[in-house]
């Protein structure tokens, strides 16, 4: 997946590592379960973009008053022209593996800032703690916990 997308891994949370062992030693293919967690984020994520925030619940930078003033579509709306970079999130499940992100690459300017063009980060990528927790629900639902 060419773009923008974020690596979230199991390191560090014993509670999905866990999990993910039992899944593979019991489905051994994730797809499913995996395409049901893209699902949730995308829903997740389209609710951040309404919050027009981070996923740890940081407001994005505000638009600077020069681009609002000539920002002809949802003027007041950060990450919001024709709503491009919002409707190309997607995700793909693939046995072992869940990749999720955009397609474009201007996605990854917006998510980590551009310096160069004096583009403040804007972080949309990612899992809030209200995201993990839901992760764990739907992998643990296909073992019965």
């Amino acid at each position: 997946m060419a773009g923008s997308f974020v690596v979230i891994t199991h390191q560090g949370t014993e509670d999905a590592y866990s999990i993910l062992t039992q899944l593979v030693e019991t489905l051994g293919d994730l797809s499913e379960p995996l395409s049901d967690v893209g699902e949730y984020l995308l829903l997740s994520h389209r609710d951040r973009w309404d919050e027009q925030s981070s996923p740890d619940g940081t407001p994005w930078a505000p638009l600077s008053e020069k681009y609002q003033a000539k920002k002809q579509r949802h003027a007041n709306e950060i990450l919001r022209l024709n709503d491009d970079l919002r409707d190309t999130l997607n995700y793909q499940a693939e046995p072992l593996s869940l990749y999720f992100g955009t397609p474009l690459e201007y996605g990854a300017a917006h998510q980590f800032g551009r310096d160069d063009i004096n583009l403040p980060a804007r972080p949309y990528l990612g899992l809030s703690q209200q995201d993990a927790d839901e992760v764990l629900s739907i992998l643990s639902g296909y073992l019965g916990l």
